[in-house]
């Protein structure tokens, strides 16, 4: 992917630097910090080389993660690369991560493709006394980590559901269009969800689809959804892809107003269907902070400053609706694509 391309995968404020160069499947671009206020120890951080491989490249929200890793690096004056597979898979993930040990990193932040198949090729940079930090997702074993920042994807679930059943007026049948099983964030939004339904006596969920990242199966899902359950009155997508097909499958059928979607992130495409009011519910990560926040650490323990760092970071979330969509507090959340 390119950090100019746009392609999927929850208030703070950040600054945002300018990243613009191509990067291949196995390939990395170095990205050198420049000194900026604060940055008197420049000469002697440029010395670190911290390594950035996200979940997928070719996703807004973590072009918007990589924007925020290189500010802060440009910040504090270390070198930034950024390496990863243009999809999501943990059979591409896992090659890049062992290939990339090869350059011996000072410290790797990642977002593991799968909670376990993922923590052999990372617990090798940690045997080679490498700090890990995860960043969105994590390990289900996460012993090996310097620390895990993330958002908090179990009450986003809930704020999900939450939502749902308010526009619902706490009555009817709703369903979840998951991704893959093993994926530590979308589990958890899934959970988090299905426990706050529980809170609504007079509402019941019907399904739990995976669509495998693909909105087309996701969308043939929705729409099988609506004709299998007269009273469905919400759908959660779990990810961008999910909530795109879900919320096409509602259009497609006419329901569009009866069955309420709820999706995850703000990227692009899912804000143009939530002005629509295609999608009517957004809750919304800031990967950003998750970037700037894991250059950081890693700079504070490469410095001797471990104690400033916190083993577990869930940041809060923001709630975007159709009615609030055009609102600058809510709007200056929304991902990017490039600057």
């Amino acid at each position: 992917m390119t950090l100019t391309s746009t392609s999927a995968k929850t208030g703070r404020h950040f600054r945002l630097g300018i990243l613009g160069a191509a990067m291949s499947l196995v390939s990395a671009t170095v990205m050198t910090g420049v000194a900026g206020p604060g940055a008197a120890a420049s000469s002697a951080a440029s010395k670190y080389n911290i390594l950035l491989i996200p979940g997928l490249t070719t996703d807004p929200f973590y072009i918007t993660m990589g924007i925020g890793a290189k500010q802060e690096a440009a910040k504090l004056g270390v070198n930034l690369q950024w390496a990863g597979a243009t999809t999501w898979s943990k059979s591409l993930q896992i090659p890049i991560v062992s290939a990339k040990l090869a350059t011996h990193p000072n410290a790797l932040l990642i977002a593991p493709t799968d909670d376990v198949a993922l923590f052999k090729p990372i617990d090798a940079y940690v045997t080679a006394h490498i700090p890990v930090i995860a960043v969105d997702t994590t390990l289900k074993n996460t012993s090996i980590l310097t620390a895990a920042i993330s958002s908090d994807n179990y009450q986003g679930g809930q704020t999900a559901a939450d939502t749902i059943a308010k526009l619902a007026h706490d009555k009817g049948s709703v369903a979840v269009i998951n991704v893959v099983k093993g994926v530590s964030t979308t589990d958890l939004r899934q959970a988090g969800f299905l426990a706050e339904m529980k809170k609504y006596p007079k509402m019941k969920v019907v399904a739990t689809e995976y669509d495998n990242d693909s909105a087309t199966t996701a969308e043939a899902q929705a729409r099988a959804l609506i004709l299998a359950h007269s009273d469905l009155v919400g759908i959660f997508g779990t990810n961008l892809y999910s909530a795109q097909g879900a919320a096409r499958g509602v259009d497609a059928v006419g329901d569009k107003g009866k069955v309420f979607v709820a999706g995850y992130d703000a990227e692009p495409a899912e804000v143009q269907l939530l002005k629509q009011g295609v999608i009517n519910i957004l809750v919304i990560q800031n990967p950003a902070m998750e970037g700037q926040l894991a250059v950081q650490y890693a700079y504070d323990v490469l410095t001797g400053h471990s104690s400033m760092v916190k083993k577990s970071v869930l940041l809060p979330n923001v709630v975007a609706t159709t009615a609030t969509a055009n609102q600058p507090n809510v709007a200056k959340y929304f991902y990017k694509t490039s600057l």
